[in-house]
């Protein structure tokens, strides 16, 4: 099953690491910021899409987290009215040098995510399941 079993994502670097999410859920702020939790790591994490865009225009960041639902709406359509995580993997379509080198689509939304792996194709499709998850140094 996508998306389930227990891993730690691995990094060794040698900066500051600078993690991107977009998550509009205030439990999964709380998941997020616990497993990522280490020396050397900043979390930003924006509810907005165009505060969202505007942190990916003006910094260069390591890795970035994207969910599709925004604003408390659940299932909703990619290129509808309501602002979706969509809408920031289109920017980043259309602006490939501002892409981080890792991009995961966390996305519980099955349609939302295919939509946004259409426009990211390097990005990893990586459904919600962060109380698996531990970020770790080497």
């Amino acid at each position: 099953m996508e998306g389930f079993g227990c891993f730690k994502i691995r990094f060794a670097w040698s900066h500051i690491m600078n993690i991107l999410i977009l998550e509009d859920n205030e439990e999964r702020h709380k998941v997020f910021r616990r497993n990522m939790d280490i020396s050397g790591v900043n979390v930003v994490i924006f509810e907005h899409v165009n505060d969202c865009i505007k942190a990916l225009n003006d910094k260069e960041w390591d890795m970035l987290f994207l969910d599709h639902d925004l604003g408390g709406e659940v299932f909703v359509e990619s290129d509808g009215k309501v602002q979706t995580g969509w809408h920031v993997a289109k920017w980043l379509n259309e602006n490939p040098d501002r892409q981080p080198p890792r991009i995961f689509l966390h996305s519980l939304n099955p349609d939302g995510r295919k939509n946004m792996q259409a426009l990211l194709p390097k990005a990893t499709s990586l459904p919600f399941a962060w109380d698996l998850v531990k970020i770790t140094d080497v």
